[in-house]
């Protein structure tokens, strides 16, 4: 009997501690005096805070009349009102650092019954983390070299603060940036924005640069597309050849897929003998007119066509050499 009105005691005491509460709480005391009822504050606190974000604790007393009447902080941390501390962490880190424990101490200060102070001490941890550093792009994984890649990086817990993005000596506000890199990487700094202490270096985030993929070459001879080893006629020796870029890649960086022949080597191979270059020929265009070069050939000659100076035109209009094997850029008819 006595383990059931034990047990009794404890559900009535759970059930009604609250209202208890409630009711000292409410209950008419002068403004400047308290009685405690816990001997320790209780603090609230996130235990990683993300560089530059602002480090806060909730501070909680069970005092009859409301809560601490004063709050203080020291080395950095700030009491707001008589229950919130807070501390900035852009300068906590140095510039090899990735994590660090910070220790933070603080006190309430409060009047009990009968005007004595009292002093109860604040006090606890928290780890400092450099931020993870999201990009994304159209390349995704890499970006294209000498095209307009256009980057959005993003900094989770972050999210509604103001950025500074460095590429080399140029720095952009916000979260976006256009890269057109020439070597084998790129790396974009990220800072925090803060005008009023100095802007927060958060990290790099480094990205490998590669060659757009290699696009493939077509030819047509009025109108008919030919492959290698097809008649060409000796009265109509007039092809086009059309470097057709890859289709991912011209439909994300339209502006970075246009491509051009420079010139064509032709070689003529009559009968049984050898091969003899018959000239080279600026393109007009991609257009290559043979008509007089083959004046003096017979049915059944080959001729053999090598393009060269094949180049990309990016955005800036410049022009970029392309790197095909010889393979891909040679081409034999039969003369008809």
């Amino acid at each position: 009997m006595g383990g059931i009105k034990e047990l009794r005691y404890y559900v009535m005491l759970a059930l009604y501690f609250p209202i208890l509460l409630y009711a000292f709480s409410t209950f008419d005391l002068d403004e400047d005096t308290f009685a405690v009822k816990g001997i320790e504050p209780i603090v609230v606190a996130e235990e990683v805070v993300v560089l530059g974000q602002p480090f806060e604790a909730k501070t909680f007393l069970v005092v009859s009349g409301g809560q601490g009447q004063k709050l203080t902080g020291s080395e950095g941390l700030v009491a707001v009102g008589d229950t919130l501390f807070t501390m900035k962490t852009g300068d906590i880190l140095a510039p090899g650092e990735t994590e660090k424990l910070v220790e933070y101490s603080g006190q309430y200060d409060f009047t009990q019954i009968g005007g004595e102070t009292i002093g109860l001490p604040v006090k606890g941890t928290f780890r400092v983390k450099r931020p993870d550093i999201v990009a994304t792009s159209e390349a995704m994984s890499a970006l294209y070299r000498r095209s307009n890649n256009a980057i959005r990086i993003d900094v989770p817990g972050l999210e509604n603060r103001e950025l500074k993005l460095q590429l080399g000596k140029t720095s952009i506000e916000g979260r976006s940036i256009v890269i057109s890199p020439a070597g084998q990487d790129a790396t974009v700094r990220v800072f925090l924005k803060d005008d009023e202490n100095g802007d927060v270096f958060l990290g790099s985030k480094q990205f490998v640069v590669i060659d757009p993929p290699r696009p493939e070459l077509s030819v047509t001879n009025a109108g008919r597309k030919i492959n290698n080893g097809d008649n060409l006629p000796k009265a109509r020796a007039s092809l086009e050849f059309k470097v057709e870029p890859d289709q991912e890649f011209a439909r994300r960086y339209p502006k970075d897929a246009r491509y051009r022949v420079g010139k064509a080597t032709v070689y003529l191979r009559k009968g049984l003998t050898a091969s003899k270059k018959i000239g080279s020929f600026n393109l007009d265009g991609s257009k290559l007119v043979l008509t007089k070069a083959l004046r003096s050939a017979k049915p059944g000659d080959r001729v053999l066509i090598e393009l060269e100076g094949i180049t990309r035109i990016n955005h800036r209009g410049a022009s970029i050499p392309v790197q095909l094997g010889e393979s891909s850029r040679t081409f034999g008819f039969v003369v008809s």
